[in-house]
């Protein structure tokens, strides 16, 4: 039993040694694509926490932004790597940092059109209710709580 036992631990040992040494040790680049996607994140992020004052003095970058690496697919090494390689480049490596703007410059249009859409939605709103018809139920509920 005991001999046995002993194959098993080998063989155990010999095989976490072979799947170890199949283990690719270089990290991935990240394509400027997600890269620039990143980065926008990486910057809202920013953002919130500068805006959030109990958060400054919380916030540690590297749990802050392992998030949104694992959302793509890519932990930190793979973004230490990818920096280093871009940052060969400068060209290429501020094409990515412009494309994080353009990102950017889209969601906050899409959110000032939210923003006009919300006000005329809460204007409309206003208006029903101010000529709602009265009807028995407002005497027995005066004032109907909001579901928002």
């Amino acid at each position: 039993m005991k001999k046995c036992f002993g194959h098993i631990i080998a063989m155990t040992v010999s095989a976490l040694v072979f799947l170890a040494s199949c283990n690719n040790d270089r990290a991935e680049l990240i394509p400027r694509e997600d890269m620039a996607q990143i980065y926008a994140e990486m910057l809202l992020t920013d953002q919130w926490i500068v805006n959030t004052p109990n958060m400054r003095m919380i916030a540690d970058t590297s749990l802050v932004y392992t998030p949104i690496l694992e959302k793509y697919g890519y932990d930190a090494d793979d973004y230490r790597e990818s920096v280093d390689r871009y940052m060969d480049d400068p060209e290429r490596f501020a094409k990515i940092l412009k494309q994080s703007v353009d990102i950017l410059n889209l969601k906050m249009e899409d959110l000032e059109r939210r923003k006009k859409e919300l006000a005329r939605l809460e204007n409309k709103k206003a208006f029903l209710e101010r000529y709602r018809p009265k009807t028995k139920w407002d005497e027995v509920f005066p004032e109907m709580p909001d579901h928002d």
